[in-house]
């Protein structure tokens, strides 16, 4: 069913199916064997926003390197093109989408929510010492896109959604699947696979309300879900979920993580979660 309605998301609006042209400039050169950080940089350079923004980034708490990092070269030789490459699809992601009117969702609120539930996962990732903590950040910066596609071309179905979840007190995606048979989790993995993006930034998206779905990047998507979960306790922002969805014990499990561990992820993710938001949301 979600395949129909992405399809027909995208024939509304065209431009929504494809990424900005600057990822897949700076995609083609991480891909590129023979490429090298100047030809990275150069492609991230062809936009200043984007530049600023990562150099921004790179000079955030987040990363809390001893110098300024004052040049795209350096914040690659740091941080790495892999890492960078998906620090591009986040900022480009928030940019697009913060340039469309969305009726009935704040934005700030939404971003706020996102950001949280990514910099969790990111923070949890580095407890299990997972390789490029960035591609879990950026799969929890993700996760709820679906939400803004439901608002932005399914305004009355969404109405009727609100209203259900509203007169049943239950959780939004499973007045997403009551109304619609479907939820906001697999459309977003679909306008992912839309998007050819990596399988491992897709599963997290599709199945971060039911982990146990995940075959290839199980991991990945029980951090996603309890970072999620984790995200809407705190209240620091929403994307529409009035209440806390219950964290799967399976993906607890898989996690592995103990209480002293998640206390550290939840302070680590205070410490930064502000200056974060400050640098993607300007």
């Amino acid at each position: 069913m979600t395949t129909s309605i992405i399809q027909d998301i995208l024939a509304d609006n065209p431009e929504l199916g494809t990424l900005p042209s600057v990822f897949h400039r700076v995609e083609a050169a991480v891909n590129d064997p023979t490429s090298s950080f100047e030809a990275m940089s150069r492609a991230i350079e062809t936009d200043s926003a984007l530049t600023a923004k990562l150099l921004r980034i790179a000079n955030s708490s987040l990363y809390n390197f001893p110098g300024q990092i004052s040049s795209i070269d350096r914040a690659i030789s740091i941080i790495g093109t892999q890492q960078l490459r998906d620090l591009v699809l986040a900022a480009t992601i928030i940019r697009y989408f913060n340039r469309l009117p969305v009726a009935g969702v704040d934005m700030e609120s939404f971003w706020r929510h996102s950001i949280v539930t990514a910099l969790l996962a990111r923070s949890l990732a580095g407890a299990r010492r997972e390789a490029n903590v960035e591609r879990f950040y950026v799969a929890g910066l993700l996760h709820d896109i679906g939400r803004l596609l439901m608002f932005m071309h399914m305004t009355e179905t969404s109405a009727r959604v609100l209203a259900h979840r509203d007169a049943h007190q239950c959780l939004l995606f499973q007045a997403e699947q009551a109304i619609l048979g479907m939820d906001h989790a697999e459309l977003g993995g679909d306008l992912l696979q839309a998007w050819n993006l990596p399988q491992a930034f897709e599963e997290p998206v599709r199945y971060h309300h039911t982990p146990g779905l995940a075959a290839q990047y199980p991991i990945e998507t029980a951090v996603v879900h309890v970072a999620d979960s984790i995200a809407n306790a705190l209240r620091l922002g929403t994307s529409g979920e009035r209440y806390v969805p219950p964290i799967d014990d399976e993906a607890w499990i898989r996690i592995a993580l103990s209480e002293t561990m998640l206390e550290q992820v939840i302070t680590h993710t205070d410490m930064h979660y502000q200056q974060v938001v400050d640098v993607f949301t300007a």
